[in-house]
């Protein structure tokens, strides 16, 4: 039976790497790519509810919990097209809007995201979008985080999704939806710098 249990701990890392998405970051391969173009082909509530709960998981100093999330529908984004009309066709293109946003206790006099603390939690709402993306990602679900690209002030965004400017503020629009070709077929951009040029050995 000992002899057994070795070989079924030896055989369980190869077991797990079989079934690795060949897009793990573990592998240091992940699949998340910007999509600008997408099909008609709705995502899965399963996929979207799955992803935010993979953004509940971002490191979050003392659980601060400052992320919101937003799943605009038809009518919130009909908002959004008459805020920028130079871009409601292209808006038209995106199926699916997930306004990302932070609810600090710690924004500075001004209202603004420099103190401390809100800079702390302006970090766990960008790793949980990252984790969002990321998720979806490994669903074959294309995303592309937005922000002033829109063309639309940030506090008429918050607006549209039914929260208050003076309490939450925008940290990106994520656009998601099922990418025209598939996540494997993107070239993500070349970086001017490698590991050796950002990893310091100390």
């Amino acid at each position: 039976m000992k002899f057994l249990s070795v070989i079924a701990f030896a055989v369980l890392p190869a077991v797990a790497s079989a079934w690795m998405p060949p897009f793990s970051i573990a592998q240091g391969n992940p699949l998340r790519r910007s999509v600008a173009k997408f099909t008609e082909e709705k995502v899965s509530e399963e996929a979207v509810t799955k992803a935010v709960e993979a953004a509940l998981l971002a490191p979050n100093h003392f659980l601060s919990e400052p992320t919101r999330m937003y799943d605009l529908g038809p009518e919130a984004v009909d908002k959004l097209k008459a805020l920028n009309e130079d871009k409601a066709q292209m808006f038209s293109g995106v199926p699916g809007w997930m306004l990302v946003t932070i609810k600090t206790e710690h924004l500075d006099e001004n209202g603004g995201i420099s103190a401390k603390l809100a800079l702390e939690d302006h970090a766990t709402v960008a790793c949980a979008a990252q984790n969002f993306m990321q998720s979806l990602a490994e669903d074959g679900v294309g995303t592309k985080w937005m922000t002033g690209a829109l063309g639309i002030d940030p506090t008429e965004i918050v607006k549209v999704a039914g929260a208050s400017p003076d309490e939450e503020k925008m940290v990106g629009m994520i656009w998601y939806g099922t990418p025209a070709k598939p996540l494997s077929d993107a070239k993500p951009p070349k970086r001017k710098l490698g590991v050796d040029d950002i990893l310091t050995k100390v």
